[in-house]
């Protein structure tokens, strides 16, 4: 499927779109809310600025994927392969990475006040910025991760890993972190 064919489609209504290949789209500021991108390859894509809100993303490739200023609140992206993937910016308040690959991601400024980051692999990960208040990071590999002036108020991080990650000032951290 062409881009434009999605584009088209998704316009006369058709909001299911799972497992297609969009590899090295370019697509910065799409629109495309409440869509089901389950399991689809968007591999090197460019989304930034783009708005997915409450869309199902489980289990995608954005293997470098753009998605610089993008909106994605209420998305789930569980278990997506999201290494190298370019999120500085963006909008995932709410979203679902539980499980997702953000290995070497860039998720500067993001915010992810709220998100569901259980069992995420965030290794080497900049979140330096991001503002994860109420975030659920529990059981999440941060080995590497850089979190300098990140926000981590009430934030769950039990069981999370933490080796070598360089975390942010003690007054960014509040009393909930370790729960």
């Amino acid at each position: 499927m062409q881009v434009i064919q999605l584009l088209q489609s998704y316009a006369a209504g058709r909001r299911d779109f799972r497992r297609v290949d969009f590899k090295e789209a370019w697509m910065p500021g799409v629109r495309l809310n409440q869509v089901n991108l389950r399991g689809a390859d968007l591999t090197g894509s460019n989304l930034s600025q783009g708005m997915l809100l409450q869309a199902d993303c489980k289990g995608a490739m954005l293997w470098r994927a753009n998605l610089a200023q993008a909106q994605l609140c209420q998305t789930s992206l569980a278990k997506a392969n999201l290494i190298r993937c370019c999120l500085r910016d963006s909008n995932l308040e709410g979203c679902s990475l539980q499980g997702a690959d953000l290995r070497l991601a860039d998720l500067q400024g993001a915010q992810l006040v709220g998100a569901n980051l259980r069992d995420a692999l965030l290794c080497y990960a900049n979140l330096s910025e991001c503002d994860l208040e109420g975030a659920d990071l529990s059981n999440a590999d941060l080995t590497g991760a850089v979190l300098t002036g990140a926000n981590l108020k009430n934030c769950h991080m039990a069981k999370a890993q933490l080796e070598r990650a360089r975390l942010p000032q003690p007054e960014n951290i509040g009393s909930g972190v370790l729960r």
